[in-house]
């Protein structure tokens, strides 16, 4: 195909294309919730869904969020041409993280929702035990923690009944994202400002589709069922859920751990078989 000639473009033409572009005030964000955190979230008294202070307004509060990208990583290759060096991709390198920043409301959901995501991840569910200074930690796995969200790009005049612009969006979907970084947030007795939380997911890769297919219906509030996803009990005592793990991937327990005692199992013939706490 040869370069085009210069062209004598009529001022509505240019118009109809430069004053037609995307604005950056129009997108939603969709932040689903993993079960087992949202059982953690009932114990400290979060409200889930179908109340007045319905945590979906967390998704409203999403003042900013950066549309990702992405880098083509290359490698050079200089001996197939004599002086001549080209590159060939090898592989597609996404951005670090997504950054969302959040209002926060007044009851302070917005820090609360990712504070207690956080604490799941590491296992910091019983806040007593961890104020202790021999507080130790074990990871969940990362399948009851990681969920995808989206963001949708979408115009102000996306549900006007005169403009056929409702397949015109653009759809990010992060798999496997989890809250990795709270950022610090300032306070200080200067001039008042809102209180702004600042979280980074850190996620596999990202989709992006100029549709919304496979999108669900209206949402009535952002703690959505997740299927497939079994709901971790978290109300269990330390004792009891440091047995299941025990039994799951090995006697990895500190002794004296959270004032507990391991107490020795031995057979008829006095040899230890295992150990109990309490």
């Amino acid at each position: 195909m040869a370069a085009q000639a210069p062209q004598n473009l009529t001022t509505d033409f240019v118009k109809s294309r430069l004053l037609n572009v995307a604005q950056t005030s129009f997108y939603a964000l969709t932040l689903p919730i993993p079960s087992a955190i949202q059982g953690l979230m009932r114990s400290r008294g979060l409200k889930i869904a179908g109340t007045a202070n319905d945590l979906s307004q967390v998704e409203l509060l999403c003042t900013e969020a950066s549309l990702p990208g992405s880098t083509i990583a290359t490698h050079d290759v200089t001996n197939d041409y004599a002086g001549v060096t080209e590159k060939m991709a090898y592989r597609r390198i996404y951005d670090e993280g997504l950054n969302l920043t959040f209002y926060v409301d007044r009851d302070y959901h917005a820090i609360e929702i990712f504070e207690t995501w956080v604490d799941y991840i590491t296992g910091g569910e019983d806040r007593g035990l961890s104020k202790s200074r021999h507080r130790n930690f074990r990871m969940r796995y990362p399948d009851s923690y990681k969920q995808e969200i989206y963001i949708t790009k979408f115009e102000k005049d996306q549900h006007s009944s005169l403009s056929d612009r409702r397949k015109n969006v653009m759809n990010y979907s992060f798999i496997g994202a989890f809250p990795q970084t709270i950022t610090s947030m300032p306070v200080s007795y200067n001039q008042p400002d809102i209180l702004r939380c600042n979280v980074s997911f850190s996620y596999i890769r990202y989709v992006a589709e100029r549709s919304l297919r496979g999108a669900r219906g209206a949402r009535s509030n952002t703690m959505r069922t997740i299927p497939n996803l079994k709901n971790i009990p978290v109300n269990t005592s330390t004792t009891a859920q440091i047995a299941k793990d025990n039994e799951q991937y090995g006697d990895t327990f500190p002794p004296g751990s959270f004032g507990i005692t391991k107490i020795p199992i031995r057979n008829r013939r006095g040899r230890i078989t295992g150990y109990r706490t309490e």
